[in-house]
């Protein structure tokens, strides 16, 4: 079971990437849904991030309401730390759970694909993957891309902020793929990198 990171910056193409590996027949685990997971009543994490961050997180069902965990985590890149120091460790755990559920399939997923965004600030990670691939955009094109999700250039400048840099995302990767043009050109060069890095080692 070969298992590949993709990461890159909110708006670089991650779910892009994930969408075509899915197509080559990849089962594709998201961190973002794990960590979601993690936010519903019940959660061990909902009281560490009410005190964290205050009782407006907490929803009216008695787990953590996302946007506004969200709105108060990325208003710096210091609270977004103590987010992530909250979250990744029961996220490594979720996903190493989920990894090994697979592995132990009669028939295990030839490849598994996790789209991890913050996986520069969570190295412990590596040690879970085969290989890493960096989607690499430079900032006005992801800033484009946002606006046209209807994020404001506000709230995309200070998610952008609270996270590593292209620079730092590449130190980490085996693979890096830039992604400013246009979706065609870039599920052109994901097809290419699938049938010369990823399609022999399935064979």
């Amino acid at each position: 079971m070969y298992v590949l990171a993709i990461t890159g910056g909110i708006g670089a193409g991650k779910s892009t990437a994930a969408r075509f590996f899915a197509e080559q027949g990849a089962v594709v685990i998201d961190a973002d849904d794990l960590a979601k997971g993690l936010l519903q009543p019940g959660s061990p994490l909902v009281e560490p991030l009410v005190a964290a961050f205050g009782e407006p997180v907490r929803s009216a069902d008695g787990g953590i309401d996302a946007g506004a965990l969200a709105q108060a985590a990325f208003a710096s890149p210091e609270t977004a730390a103590r987010l992530n120091a909250i979250v990744h460790p029961a996220v490594y755990t979720a996903l190493a759970g989920a990894l090994d559920a697979l592995a132990v399939q009669a028939r295990p997923p030839r490849m598994v694909v996790v789209d991890i965004p913050l996986l520069y600030e969570a190295p412990r990670f590596l040690d879970l993957f085969d290989a890493v691939l960096a989607i690499s955009a430079d900032e006005e094109t992801r800033l484009e891309r946002l606006a046209a999700r209807g994020m404001s250039p506000d709230e995309a400048e200070r998610r952008m902020a609270c996270q590593a840099s292209d620079a730092e995302r590449r130190s980490i990767a085996d693979y890096v793929i830039e992604n400013e043009g246009d979706e065609a050109g870039f599920r052109r060069a994901l097809k290419e990198f699938f049938e010369r890095e990823i399609a022999p080692r399935l064979a």
